[in-house]
């Protein structure tokens, strides 16, 4: 009887280890099986190889946005002949209408961190001679000796939309510059129009002139402001002038002022169009001796 227990207990204890054995065994393959679906669950989500180039390689960064780019070349010359009058049509009687329908025009009073902060009014320039304020009439684009250098600040719109041409027109306006030759607005010396060109302003898309007669519907990306050396009897208070024209313009339309490498207008870059100035003037006494 004794045997016979003992013989039950080994075989109890075989089939006990044996149960162990095959519940690892079972644990063991159903492990490997989940990975291996896991994996495969991974690889299906992958996008079909139809061999596109586009699958090989580093991410590329597509620019959407480009700049207008206007070089000096592109600008309309200071000694550019007039173009031919164009003829009259209603919108431009109605736009041309002086009272009402022309725009405040006020005296610019910037201020402004860095920079020139001053005020722009008709006797910014004096007569030298008499120490009145000059009241001569306006000067011919014409009468401009053709520019060895030219100072260039471009104000780039932020909106996708651009500069709209009402405002844009309101704007200018109220930094003294007037439409005239070549399709084009000049800042004279005086916020009439009367006087010698201070500077210029010119559409940055080509060919760089606007139209009064659609200004209502016009809209552009960019303008440049730039000023031709020689050219006005006090340029370094023009440049003054145009830089606060130009600053204007870009804090009150969401713009950002570019120099003439299209690189972001700073101080430093002021402070050395003013030095290009200073070189100029000293090469001019140079030369006259």
């Amino acid at each position: 009887m004794e045997i016979g227990l003992r013989e039950w207990l080994i075989v109890i204890g075989i089939i006990v280890i044996a149960g162990i054995l095959f519940d690892g065994w079972r644990r063991m393959r159903g492990g490997k099986g989940k990975l291996k679906f896991r994996l495969d669950r991974n690889l299906s989500n992958l996008p079909d190889d139809d061999g596109s180039a586009e699958l090989l390689g580093p991410p590329r960064v597509l620019d959407t946005h480009k700049e207008p780019q206007l070089d000096e070349h592109d600008l309309p010359s200071m000694s550019a002949p007039l173009r031919e009058a164009r003829e009259p049509s209603s919108k431009r009687g109605k736009s041309g209408n002086t009272g009402a329908a022309e725009p405040h025009q006020g005296d610019l009073n910037l201020d402004v961190d860095e920079g020139p902060s001053f005020s722009s009014r008709d006797d910014d320039f004096p007569d030298e001679n008499t120490g009145k304020t000059s009241s001569a009439p306006r000067q011919s684009v014409n009468d401009q000796p053709a520019a060895e250098e030219v100072l260039v600040i471009s104000v780039i719109c932020r909106d996708a939309a651009g500069f709209k041409g009402p405002a844009l027109l309101q704007n200018i306006l109220e930094s003294g510059l007037r439409f005239g030759e070549m399709d084009i607005f000049h800042r004279h010396e005086s916020m009439a129009g009367n006087g010698e060109v201070l500077f210029s302003m010119a559409n940055a898309v080509k060919p760089g002139t606007f139209d009064l007669d659609d200004i209502d519907l016009f809209s552009t990306p960019a303008v440049s402001f730039f000023l031709g050396l020689p050219g006005p009897r006090h340029p370094k208070q023009a440049f003054d002038v145009m830089v606060a024209a130009a600053r204007k313009l870009s804090q009150e339309l969401n713009g950002e002022l570019k120099d003439d490498q299209r690189s972001v207008l700073t101080a430093q870059t002021i402070e050395h169009y003013r030095q290009r100035i200073v070189e100029f003037e000293r090469r001019a006494l140079t030369q006259k001796r």
